[in-house]
């Protein structure tokens, strides 16, 4: 009776052991990305596919431009292997959270870097006062930007995950080619 006691102990133990040896290899690990709104959402989405489990900031509904990140937010940007979103002049926020963020961990790719802003539309009070032009931070909705947005999240995703390189410019291609169409 000791013996089988024994045996069993013993078969259990190895059980356990290999169960935890066998978590799945770091090859097959889904690369983690936060990003702001819809837009990078989905730019981003496009290009990883499945190989990404990507998380949205700031839900349907709510206006970019005023959104501040909660404690919480900021500490999924801090564990995320990917930071994804459009520019500092419309998400005013991120200039300040990314002083914190170790960019050694995580890869911050600003999708509207490079792109010059489209020109604003000039606002006139009641009294008849000019105020300026103000740059339009809504890039992605000409295709052309919308494109190169793309290619920018791209990039930053290859430098975060060199072993997609191949799929990311498959997929990145696809995504302009859909973008294309609609310009």
């Amino acid at each position: 009776m000791k013996k089988l006691s024994l045996i069993i102990s013993v078969l259990t133990i190895l059980l356990v052991l290999a169960a935890c040896g066998n978590s799945g290899s770091s090859s097959s690990k889904k690369l983690q990305v936060v990003t702001t709104f819809y837009p990078m959402y989905d730019f981003t989405k496009n290009i990883t596919g499945n190989n990404a489990d990507i998380h949205m900031l700031i839900e349907a509904g709510t206006e970019p431009h005023d959104y501040e990140p909660s404690a919480k937010d900021i500490a999924k940007i801090e564990e995320a292997d990917v930071f994804v979103y459009n520019s500092n002049d419309m998400e005013t926020w991120v200039p300040k959270v990314l002083k914190n963020i170790d960019r050694k961990k995580t890869t911050v790719i600003e999708a509207s870097k490079g792109i010059k802003l489209l020109e604003g539309v000039e606002e006139e009070e009641e009294h008849g006062d000019d105020h300026g032009h103000a740059h339009d931070p809504h890039v992605w909705l000409s295709p052309a930007l919308a494109q190169k947005e793309v290619a920018t999240i791209e990039a930053g995703l290859k430098k975060a995950d060199k072993k997609r390189t191949s799929t990311y410019e498959k997929k990145c291609k696809n995504v302009h080619s859909e973008i294309g169409k609609t310009g």
